[in-house]
């Protein structure tokens, strides 16, 4: 269960940073592994923890090999760069909300320079505060929140923004606990609620809230913003 091992290690990172950190082990760990026991495992590990482009990458690997990594790698950095270009536009001189940690929000706020991101601490974890570093090493103006002070700043800001785990075939949303209680808040307050999600974070699993990540009922979320050519590798 090595490929299973590693993944749990991963505990504050978003989907997209779980990928890119599990395809470089796969491909420095190629020779001693299998592509259908690794298959097994990222299944193993989905049904407790859902990231739909694990799941895709699940089913690359019953189909090929582990030497073919990069085709699944350069369709997901594809899409990754196509849908965070895009949703860039949208957020250029936006105030915006957000909460945890994520590489998806990252690289859209790197494109979009926004003149101030707010970013809820997200307890339990605390990942927002990785969240802030990272942004504050680009140069760009982000501060911590304490989540109980969520509607206080989003009177404050333009915009509400999360990334995305897994995206349903209803266009419901998994993401780290909080983000519901702050769809609510953003439509109690008329404050858009956008979630940035690539076609990869797309699938067909019912979801189901667990510990650490709860299900965003679509009603709530103004729009998806995602790759606008759409499509996936699989």
């Amino acid at each position: 269960m090595e490929v299973l091992s590693f993944l749990k290690e991963l505990n504050t990172e978003g989907s997209q940073e779980v990928l890119e950190k599990l395809l470089k082990f796969l491909k420095e760990n190629s020779e001693k592994l299998d592509s259908g026991e690794v298959s097994k495992e990222i299944g193993i590990f989905c049904e407790e923890k859902p990231m739909a482009v694990l799941e895709k990458l699940a089913f690359f690997l019953e189909n090929h090999s582990l030497k073919e990594l990069e085709k699944f790698e350069r369709a997901v950095e594809k899409s990754f760069a196509r849908t965070t270009d895009y949703a860039s536009n949208f957020f250029k001189n936006k105030k915006i909300l957000t909460l945890s940690n994520s590489k998806t929000l990252l690289e859209v706020f790197r494109k979009a320079r926004p003149p101030m991101v707010f970013v809820l601490e997200s307890h339990p974890g605390g990942e927002g505060k990785i969240l802030v570093e990272s942004l504050r090493k680009i140069h760009l103006r982000a501060e911590p929140v304490e989540d109980l002070l969520a509607y206080r700043i989003l009177r404050m800001v333009d915009v509400c923004l999360t990334g995305a785990d897994y995206v349903d075939e209803s266009g419901n949303v998994l993401n780290k606990v909080g983000t519901t209680t702050l769809a609510i808040l953003s439509r109690e307050l008329r404050k858009p609620f956008f979630v940035v999600a690539d076609p990869f974070k797309f699938g067909s699993k019912k979801l189901k809230d667990t510990n650490l990540f709860e299900v965003v009922p679509s009603e709530l979320i103004t729009a998806i913003i995602t790759d606008p050519e759409g499509g996936t590798l699989c």
